[in-house]
């Protein structure tokens, strides 16, 4: 079923007991948003930094498009996702530049935990 939407989860749990295939299901937008966020996380954790940083800003395009400014978790969201942004430019610019492992940045810099 998922093949059939692209920006959908694949691990979506289609069988729930409780869960009943509608179109508004398939169509949810923020399935959008959170997979290209899956999308900037692979990409950070195979080192492709740039391109992690560009995931990250379009998902933060497309969420606050689309969130409830009122509502403090999206708003959240937003934050983090524009932290990621920088975090991961951050990254790319001291990969380029060569420079040493002192200089790397860290998640904490830029409000983001170190875990």
């Amino acid at each position: 079923m998922t093949r059939q939407f692209p920006y959908m989860k694949s691990t979506f749990l289609w069988k729930g007991d409780d869960f009943i295939l509608t179109p508004e299901a398939l169509a949810n937008p923020k399935n959008k948003y959170h997979g290209l966020e899956r999308l900037a996380l692979e990409h950070h954790e195979a080192g492709d930094w740039r391109l992690a940083g560009e995931y990250w800003l379009i998902a933060a395009g497309w969420r606050r498009n689309m969130m409830d400014p009122a509502d403090e978790r999206h708003v959240e969201a937003l934050q983090f996702a524009l932290r990621h942004v920088e975090y991961d430019r951050a990254l790319a610019d001291w990969k380029k530049k060569k420079l040493s492992r002192n200089a790397m940045p860290y998640p904490s810099q830029f409000g983001l935990s170190d875990d």
